[in-house]
């Protein structure tokens, strides 16, 4: 485990400053405490060997107040300063790996896994703060207090020096092999941790199934299990922080003792005078102490040690290319030239795909769970790269331009994109409508809820489009969730719909409804919609079937023996 990663420095200018700002605090303490420790030792020895009255000593007393207060207030500058640093450093840290891991795209975070992710940036973040804030000053001052110490003993009394020289490797010494074991336990208590956050994640995500089918309790035990695995990854960090920190009191008391026997040795015998052998008394602890101090901080920073490291792991990984061209012009279609994400065989690959969306029309794609419907949206938007092939946009020009050619911001600035299940945040239903389109006319959004029939029970709530939501649209239906996500796509004025299964949790009334809608707002535009129910066919210019041959993806899956072909085209006559 090294105490620094020099990739921090890089990533984070703060740690940088704060480096700079603790060696300089870091010097002047170390020599204000030389300074404290002489004018004590000199107003000892006066006053014990020299009889002077206290009274004849105010200039000197108020020269070691005014040391003593310049100590305190450098104190409390390095500790000011540190907090400031890591709370900057942290939450510049938190942000950079968030926007990081979106530029990785979807395809990485769902090999990362959510809830580790979201260990990582929540609780991994936050344990760098006391890394920061407590053990990275305390390194400087580790190295640098101990230093200053050595040069005055060396120049007051060399046999003190010698020892405290031959002494003090020790503690680094003790703390590195600490340090060694610290490691596993630390990454096994950060494994836990992150089997924890995977495990409950999972479970809150798949609750409504587990207690319909009556395996919600089954899942309360298992969780009970993981989390005793935490517990007791946690009291075994602990129980080692708190024998270390004995050893290495142990080590520093004893080797300040031996420091004491020789210079009371030597006083009794007149080899040295009582001014310098205090002097040397009050600073022999004071070139321990950082070190002492920095095992304690050790144990508390160590999660913050391993966090910064898998930190920085995620920001070294390096993003898809992105693309710069802005200059593809409506009406827009879209062709998949053998487009595919995996390799067959490996779990979730999806194509090749071939297919053509002409512009101007609605696309339906429908096929078994499995065969790709969501990645096709999904490599169409440009959140998810093709392994092999392309996904080519065909401008009102007749140029066609790779998608990965394209600056993803532009690009989903032209597509409306419905999620399946309704993604919806926490504020007013109006501010979710509007989301991505903060300039959006209120009578465009308004047609687009009535549109897909949303108008009613939005108006029947008391604040009516200003009722606000919870987290993920709480305190509304399935239904009322997906129709609402749906209006937001509709509303916006792009030449590309993305719809993943719009009607999916609608009676077969309401889905009727809202399909007459989507032909309304959707008229000219290049729509794509993906659904497992037989209503929007009904709606379709041209139908896409993937995994045609049955099996549960294009790589024909447990329903097929060999490669399926990953996608057949019809025309649907369209009654509308």
């Amino acid at each position: 485990m090294r105490p620094l990663d020099p990739r921090l420095t890089r990533y984070a200018s703060g740690v940088r400053r704060l480096l700079v700002v603790s060696v300089a605090l870091g010097l002047a303490s170390a020599v204000v405490v030389v300074i404290q420790a002489v004018l004590i030792a000199g107003l000892l020895a006066e006053v014990i060997i020299g009889g002077t009255a206290p009274a004849d000593l105010a200039g000197r007393l108020g020269a070691l107040a005014a040391v003593i207060a310049a100590r305190a207030a450098l104190a409390w500058a390095a500790e000011e300063t540190a907090g400031r640093s890591a709370t900057t450093v942290t939450a510049g840290l938190r942000r950079d790996l968030l926007v990081h891991a979106a530029a990785l795209g979807p395809r990485w975070r769902s090999a990362e896994h959510g809830g580790r992710l979201a260990v990582l940036a929540t609780t991994g973040v936050e344990s760098l703060h006391t890394y920061l804030a407590r053990y990275l000053p305390q390194l400087v001052l580790s190295v640098v207090v101990p230093v200053v110490m050595l040069i005055y003993l060396f120049g007051a009394d060399l046999t003190s020096g010698i020892i405290v020289l031959v002494t003090l490797p020790l503690i680094p010494l003790f703390m590195a092999l600490v340090g060694w074991y610290t490691d596993r336990q630390t990454r096994a208590k950060w494994a836990s941790l992150a089997r924890l956050a995977t495990h409950f994640t999972d479970v809150v995500a798949g609750l409504p199934t587990l207690k319909v089918f009556g395996r919600a309790k089954a899942q309360a035990e298992a969780v009970r299990r993981v989390t005793d695995d935490y517990r007791r990854s946690s009291m075994v960090t602990l129980r080692v922080a708190f024998l270390s920190s004995m050893i290495l009191e142990l080590l520093a008391s004893l080797s300040v003792a031996l420091v004491a026997v020789a210079i009371g040795l030597r006083l009794v015998y007149g080899d040295l005078t009582l001014q310098v052998g205090l002097a040397v008394l009050i600073l022999a602890p004071e070139a321990y102490l950082p070190l002492r101090q920095l095992g304690t901080q050790f144990h508390a920073a160590a999660d913050g040690v391993e966090a910064a490291g898998r930190v920085l792991d995620v920001l070294e990984t390096r993003p898809p290319t992105v693309g710069t061209r802005q200059d593809v012009t409506a009406p827009i279609g879209l062709t998949l030239d053998a487009a595919a994400v995996g390799s067959p065989g490996e779990r979730g690959a999806v194509g090749p795909l071939t297919m053509d969306l002409p512009a101007g029309q609605i696309t339906v794609v429908t096929g078994p769970s499995g065969a790709g419907k969501t990645t096709l949206l999904q490599l169409i938007a440009g959140v998810v790269r093709p392994d092999s092939g392309a996904v080519l946009v065909r401008s009102g020009t007749g140029d066609e331009v790779p998608v990965a050619d394209i600056e993803p911001g532009w690009w989903r600035s032209r597509l409306g994109w419905a999620a399946q299940g309704g993604a919806l945040q926490s504020g007013t239903i109006r501010e979710n409508l509007a989301l991505g389109s903060p300039d959006a006319d209120d009578g465009a959004l308004r047609a687009a809820l009535e549109a897909v029939d949303a108008a009613g029970f939005v108006d029947a709530l008391p604040a009516g489009w200003q009722h606000r939501l919870g987290d993920g649209g709480s305190g509304l239906s399935q239904g009322q969730r997906q129709r609402l996500t749906l209006a937001r796509a509709l509303a916006r004025p792009v030449p590309v719909l993305l719809l993943d299964e719009p009607t999916a949790a609608l009676d077969e009334a309401t889905e009727q409804r809202v399909l007459a809608g989507i032909r309304r707002l959707a008229a000219g535009r290049t729509v794509v919609l993906v659904t497992h129910r037989p209503g929007p066919i009904a709606l379709a210019d041209q139908v896409v079937r993937l995994g045609a041959d049955g099996g549960d993806d294009a790589f024909g899956g447990p329903g097929g023996d060999g490669p399926a072909e990953p996608a057949l085209a019809t025309t649907a006559v369209n009654p509308w």
